[in-house]
């Protein structure tokens, strides 16, 4: 009898299970931003392009929770729009990759994405105030 080898059946699940997340639907991105962000509509349309279905809100005053995601971080991070997605604030222009990473890899410790408006570097910032750096790409 011919042993049966497992690495053709575990790169086929491998294969499937990555086509089945590439063919799925983004989850939905809320966008809130003030009144007198003028910079929403690229970073809403490179954010469709990638799959995303954004919910737009113009707002007054952000929620407590975005508040102190957006107070946490250092003033070239902060921006006049911030978006929630599955449960993470994401702060700026972020680029829609760096946000399908965070979706895929779904860690525990991390509120927030911003975007370094001086560095251009996309800043992860964790539940213990600190913050890792990705240099864009």
């Amino acid at each position: 009898m011919r042993p049966i080898s497992f690495v053709p059946i575990l790169a086929g699940i491998a294969l499937l299970g990555l086509t089945a997340f590439v063919g799925t639907a983004r989850p939905t991105i809320e966008l809130s931003y003030s009144a007198n962000c003028k910079n929403v509509d690229g970073w809403k349309e490179s954010l469709m392009a990638e799959g995303f279905d954004i919910e737009l809100s113009p707002v007054n005053e952000l929620t407590l929770s975005e508040q102190q995601a957006m107070m946490s971080l250092p003033e070239p991070m902060r921006d006049c729009k911030i978006a929630s997605v599955a449960g993470y604030h994401v702060i700026g222009d972020v680029a829609s990759g760096d946000i399908v990473t965070l979706l895929r890899r779904k860690p525990l410790d991390v509120v927030a994405l911003a975007q370094d408006k001086t560095t251009l570097e996309t800043v992860a910032l964790h539940y213990d105030g600190t913050v890792e750096r990705r240099k864009a790409q």
